[in-house]
């Protein structure tokens, strides 16, 4: 991922970055979800990361769903 891409995902708002991991494990892009929790984990909170707590319920939450 580029910087560009990475200030892109990082500006959006919280809740479509939420969706984003979301729907990747939903689809079985593990390889997006991976990618994207990792943009978002490197990242302040400040400067538009997710904590892990927040990211760790996502996948969760996904693999009961498999």
């Amino acid at each position: 991922m580029t910087i560009a891409e990475k200030d892109w995902v990082l500006g959006l708002p919280k809740d479509i970055k939420l969706r984003l991991l979301e729907d990747a494990l939903k689809g079985n892009e593990f390889v997006v979800f991976l990618n994207l929790s990792k943009v978002l984990l490197d990242a302040p909170l400040s400067e538009g990361g997710i904590s892990t707590e927040e990211i760790e319920e996502i996948r969760k939450k996904g693999l009961k769903t498999k």
